[in-house]
């Protein structure tokens, strides 16, 4: 039985689910002062076994790729889990394990670091699970722990010198947004291993930022997907932070916001969360024309995104990669037209040309330029708030459009978090069934403002080289200023 319960554990992603579910435990120390105990056996949920999954596939397709998380997710203790797995099951194996301080990878005693929690997870595995001729004295050293049955190990560097001690079966860094000199690691990490896995909060303007944009292998971690941060919860998290003159943590850590607190951010991360499902929260149902609008890309790593509403509601997000402008127009209205859109707009400037020649003269859809550089809408009305004309607020409709979006947002996080009266014309909610959410956060959240010299608002769509944010761009054609005016609030 103990052979078979052995293969099975070592078969694969669905085994290590198993193993981690029937034979690993963890220690959380915040239980001490509830009186529960702090030794809890691990029962991953739902996200935790995808990411277990996902760490698997990584390993068996010798393919790298960052993981985006919110803190509090578990994401360590699961790659901890997973070194172990990989410990006991793969003869001959390295599991490298970096961070920017060696104090992160290994303190003794210190429950906090990486090895800390490695150590915990083999030293309360079932007996029968132990290496033979397993001596924690012996083979348990700093920054290396040895399986002296077959010779299997999991090592531990920092800092720059990530890499720099051989070559590894997967290498997992931790906080990797956070490396002081990133560059270097890169270029150790380069012959080192063919798995590698970044684990980190976002961070805009970084090397793990810039492979997050990139990357079609991502793995994410949403703060609304793991089980015990319940609204209440997020809301009393965030209050202490704010108590503190910490409200930007909470954007960062939590939402995984990595511009918060950066200086001219548009739309914060908390006011996105806010229009997740807006429209149930507030007893709405959507009305009104149903409308796309379509972001063009080129081919390359860009992509063309499409998104779809029907009033209030932003129904779905959808991103094409791979393809010429020609074929994202037609793609664009294919789905436009599955979706029940009477219209569909379409970025006309550049790229968008070639997607314009291809559609604009369809008859099942209306399709329609918009022009990002053009003239603002409306250009004599008044701003909301201000005693400002359009025409002298905004530098162009691309600037109104995402202003526009920005008071959406910020009227729906009134109304939903703060229960303030709203103008049900000015809400926006983001239908948590949208294909590609998690992006459209980050993305959303990623575009910062400032004012020309004669006090116009211009907009940084790609701040600090982040790249080009098309899901948000295409949510925010979609809900731009078009052949009436839309009042906008004058928040500076």
């Amino acid at each position: 039985m103990l052979a078979a319960a052995k293969l099975y554990y070592a078969n694969g992603a669905d085994g290590l689910v198993a193993f981690v579910s029937d034979c690993v435990w963890v220690t959380e120390p915040r239980n001490a002062n509830k009186g529960e105990p702090t030794r809890i056996p691990v029962v991953p949920f739902p996200r935790q076994a995808d990411f277990l999954r996902w760490m698997v596939e990584r390993f068996e397709t010798h393919t790298s790729a960052p993981v985006e998380k919110s803190r509090d997710s578990g994401a360590t203790w699961m790659a901890a889990a997973f070194a172990v797995w990989l410990w006991l099951f793969y003869p001959g194996s390295s599991i490298g394990f970096g961070s920017r301080k060696e104090m992160l990878v290994d303190r003794s005693g210190d429950m906090n670091s990486i090895f800390g929690k490695v150590r915990a997870i083999i030293d309360q595995l079932p007996k029968y699970m132990v290496p033979v001729g397993w001596n924690p004295k012996s083979h348990s050293n700093y920054m290396k722990i040895l399986n002296p049955e077959n010779e299997a190990v999991i090592i531990g560097e920092a800092g720059n010198n990530i890499g720099r001690g051989g070559r590894t079966s997967v290498t997992i860094i931790d906080e990797a947004a956070f490396l002081e000199h990133p560059q270097l690691v890169e270029a150790a990490l380069t012959a080192n291993t063919d798995c590698r896995i970044d684990i980190s909060s976002p961070r805009i303007g970084t090397v793990f930022n810039e492979w997050l944009a990139t990357s079609t292998l991502k793995f994410i971690f949403d703060v609304d997907e793991i089980p015990w941060h319940t609204k209440e919860w997020k809301e009393q998290k965030e209050n202490d932070l704010k108590a503190k003159g910490l409200g930007h943590l909470f954007a960062q850590e939590y939402l995984r916001d990595g511009s918060a607190g950066i200086e001219g951010q548009l739309i914060p991360a908390a006011w996105v969360q806010a229009a997740i499902d807006a429209d149930k929260a507030l007893g709405l149902i959507p009305k009104g024309i149903k409308t796309a609008a379509l972001d063009v890309a080129d081919g390359g790593q860009d992509r063309s995104a499409l998104a779809h509403r029907h009033g209030l509601l932003c129904r779905d997000v959808k991103t094409r990669g791979d393809c010429t402008a020609d074929v994202s127009g037609t793609w664009g209205h294919g789905l436009a037209l599955l979706a029940g859109c009477a219209s569909l707009r379409y970025d006309s400037i550049g790229v968008g040309a070639g997607a314009g020649a291809m559609i604009k003269h369809k008859k099942d859809v209306a399709c329609t330029g918009w022009n990002a550089s053009g003239s603002v809408v409306d250009p004599s009305q008044v701003v909301e708030g201000t005693r400002i004309k359009n025409e002298d607020f905004f530098a162009n409709a691309k600037s109104q459009g995402w202003w526009c979006l920005r008071s959406m947002f910020y009227e729906t996080y009134k109304a939903v978090v703060e229960k303030k009266p709203y103008d049900v014309e000015k809400i926006i909610s983001l239908s948590s069934q949208i294909s590609e959410l998690r992006e459209l956060k980050t993305e959303l959240s990623q575009v910062t403002y400032k004012h020309n010299p004669a006090g116009q608002v211009l907009i940084n769509k790609a701040p600090d080289g982040t790249r080009s944010p098309n899901r948000a761009d295409a949510v925010m054609i979609c809900y731009a200023p078009f052949a009436r005016g839309v009042q906008v609030l004058g928040m500076f």
